[in-house]
């Protein structure tokens, strides 16, 4: 897992994360969590929305521009769900 996976996810599920949030949703503690959020709060590649400190909140609108996921795109040129065949095969760079 890394940032890029975790800014994937939530761009998917359109929800606003925590530290906490986001750590139970890989299995991984909010300390590591809170280092993706930062990345994605300060790199220029995400579009974000976040509440104020304290209990920051974040929420990813937009990945290198994109606000549809690399499966929603995917799905849409296929014009049908991508298969799970082909999901399991495909790696992200």
């Amino acid at each position: 897992m890394n940032t890029s996976d975790a800014a994937e996810k939530m761009l998917t599920t359109g929800s606003f994360y925590t530290a906490q949030t986001l750590g139970a949703e890989f299995g991984v503690s909010a300390r590591v969590a809170s280092g993706w959020l930062y990345n994605i709060r300060t790199c220029k590649k995400y579009g974000v929305i976040e509440t104020p400190i304290p209990n920051r909140k974040v929420k990813v609108i937009s990945i290198n521009g994109k606000s549809k996921t690399l499966s929603q795109l995917q799905s849409l040129a296929l014009m049908m769900k991508r298969p799970k065949l082909l999901e399991a095969t495909w790696q992200q760079d």
